[in-house]
């Protein structure tokens, strides 16, 4: 196996070959058409790529979804550079310069012995950066990227919330919350306000799921692939039968339902 770090001469030959295919002169031609706003989509294929490879927990896999992901820092990187707008080193020192000044108990005076004392401690110096920047007054939720999806960025945001200290002092309060919001769901009295009282009731799940510690993302994506299986095994029960879900009765349908989760 390759050493856990790449080598920099690894990663300078990466860099040049990033060059090479940006060549105004000799370099491809597919290459030099891109920008930044045509890598956005290909950043964000490729993010979830790695995210499934981590999930599936195949550690190749997971190396070149990885390297995929890093091309699109490099590539980017590339162009930044063409334009004379920044550089990979521009990247990779403020990276650097990050790491070290968000974790002065590393490399600092400061102490923190937990994870929760280093979110806390990452909190107030966020803060400091911030009113540093004349952004004293600027929400903690600002920073969060409202392209994410929906799911992704409730969870950043309720996280946020609860980091500040905006949480509930009973650790059941939330799912009593979720009973509340299903109960106002159902007596939504229009199709406006049964949407409204929908998302409430997702991001009061969201919630939950942030206070049991489970990552809604995944569970989510977890509960797809089941319903994917199970759904495929109906289908195929149905084919040995000779007909169709359209066909089935509805009784026909749970009971091969039932069949299908008991199987996975």
């Amino acid at each position: 196996m390759a050493d856990a770090a790449a080598s920099p001469s690894t990663f300078d030959r990466l860099l040049e070959t990033m060059r090479r295919l940006r060549d105004p002169e000799t370099g491809c031609p597919w290459d030099l058409e891109q920008t930044h706003a045509s890598l956005r989509d290909p950043l964000l294929q490729e993010t979830y790529e790695a995210l499934d490879a981590l999930t599936a927990g195949e550690p190749a896999a997971l190396v070149e979804e990885l390297g995929d992901v890093l091309l699109q820092v490099v590539f980017n990187a590339q162009i930044g550079a063409d334009e004379g707008t920044f550089t990979i080193d521009d990247v990779v020192g403020q990276l650097d310069a990050k790491l070290v000044r968000r974790h002065p108990h590393v490399f600092g005076e400061e102490t923190a012995r937990t994870a929760e004392e280093v979110k806390g401690l990452w909190e107030r110096l966020k803060a400091a950066e911030r009113s540093a920047k004349g952004e004293g007054e600027r929400s903690m939720l600002a920073g969060v990227p409202t392209a994410m999806p929906a799911l992704a960025y409730a969870q950043a945001v309720l996280a946020r919330a609860r980091r500040a200290g905006f949480d509930w002092d009973d650790p059941d309060a939330v799912f009593d919350k979720v009973a509340e919001e299903l109960a106002e769901v159902r007596e939504a009295p229009t199709p406006e306000r049964q949407e409204e009282e929908l998302g409430d009731l997702l991001l009061a799940l969201t919630g939950a799921a942030h206070r049991l510690g489970v990552d809604a993302e995944q569970a989510l994506r977890g509960a797809n692939a089941r319903f994917a299986t199970r759904f495929g095994r109906v289908e195929a029960e149905m084919r040995e039968r000779s007909t169709t879900l359209a066909e089935a009765t509805t009784a026909e349908k749970l009971s091969a339902w039932e069949r299908a989760k008991a199987a996975t």
